[in-house]
């Protein structure tokens, strides 16, 4: 297993990997986007060297994480990450997630965030035990999700500071 940052020749893996778990219905709202658009997002991770990192095992893409700025997300500042993570529903329960999660956030402190926040669905007991465990903490609901499966889901929000390492 190889953690690195992601580039641009982990496109199509990464790609692959985000309509995986879009297929199962219950994780991601969204699929992937057109692979020409991912790219551009790339390209400007590894300009900005943005928090980013996948997971590689016998050449495939099975996990990421990202803590994208918040200029990325609408935001009006980059003090502010927003973690997204995704692990291939034939590599869960191996830890993989924790050390993506460890990853990212010491490239957190690194790229210069004060708060990392993100969204996990009520149902993910599993995630949010993962993110107490690292210090986030419950700030509200953002409110009912419908997914492609057609469950609704309550999407709760999670914030952690971050104390920047002398």
């Amino acid at each position: 297993m190889e953690i690195r940052r992601i580039c641009s020749d982990d496109l199509e893996g990464f790609w692959t990997l985000w309509q995986s778990v879009f297929n199962e219905g219950i994780y991601l709202r969204s699929p992937p986007p057109p692979k020409h658009k991912i790219d551009v997002v790339l390209n400007k991770i590894t300009q900005r060297k943005i928090p980013q990192f996948v997971v590689i095992i016998d050449n495939e893409v099975v996990a990421s994480v990202e803590a994208f700025p918040g200029t990325m997300c609408g935001q009006h500042s980059d003090e502010v990450g927003f973690i997204g993570a995704q692990v291939h529903s034939d590599f869960r329960g191996q830890g993989i997630a924790k050390k993506l999660l460890e990853a990212v956030l010491l490239d957190s402190r690194r790229f210069g965030f004060k708060e990392l926040k993100l969204e996990v669905y009520e149902s993910n007991l599993i995630a949010q035990k993962l993110y107490e465990k690292f210090g986030f903490q419950y700030t509200g609901e953002k409110g009912e999700v419908d997914l492609p499966s057609g469950q609704k889901e309550h999407s709760l929000k999670m914030s952690l500071p971050l104390k920047n390492k002398h």
